[in-house]
């Protein structure tokens, strides 16, 4: 089974992206702040406005979740940035709030995607809304607190 390749691969996964609103804890202010996270880095000139970060559990309470890799306690999510990688010398930093996206910024980034090639998918972002599946919440895998799903997003020339 070890040369067989899941259709599901990430490689494969990557076109629908899920936009989550998700709380971290910032270490440097001691304080909770909510950002926009992604599932996956996309395409086209939305990956230049993202950027992987290590984040701690929210709780000295908390517990690794059973099927991580987190059990360090703290954990990799993907965020969106207000500003390009670069413009930021690389690396974004716990220390200045303004460089993450927040829920006052969904309208924006709406904008953005509409802009720049890509489609905001209503109709499986509604259906996942309506159905019993929560996509979002507590994860098994992750540390996160209840994120919350924005909408499902591809870019306009992926299949």
């Amino acid at each position: 089974m070890n040369n067989m390749e899941s259709p599901f691969a990430k490689h494969h996964a990557n076109s629908s992206i899920v936009l989550y609103l998700e709380p971290i804890l910032n270490t440097y202010y001691q304080t909770y702040q909510n950002v926009i996270t992604l599932s996956d880095i996309p395409s086209g000139p939305l990956a230049d406005l993202t950027t992987t970060i290590s984040t701690p559990k929210l709780s000295p309470f908390q517990q690794a979740p059973m099927f991580s890799n987190s059990r360090n306690g703290s954990n990799c999510i993907i965020v969106l940035l207000r500003y390009p990688k670069e413009a930021m010398g690389g690396r974004p930093s716990l220390k200045n709030l303004d460089y993450f996206m927040t829920a006052d910024d969904i309208p924006s980034v709406f904008s953005y995607l509409q802009s720049n090639g890509y489609i905001i998918d209503t109709d499986l972002t509604k259906m996942l809304y309506k159905s019993r599946v929560t996509i979002g919440g507590v994860s098994d895998t992750r540390i996160s607190g209840d994120r919350k799903m924005i909408c499902m997003f591809r870019r306009e020339n992926a299949i």
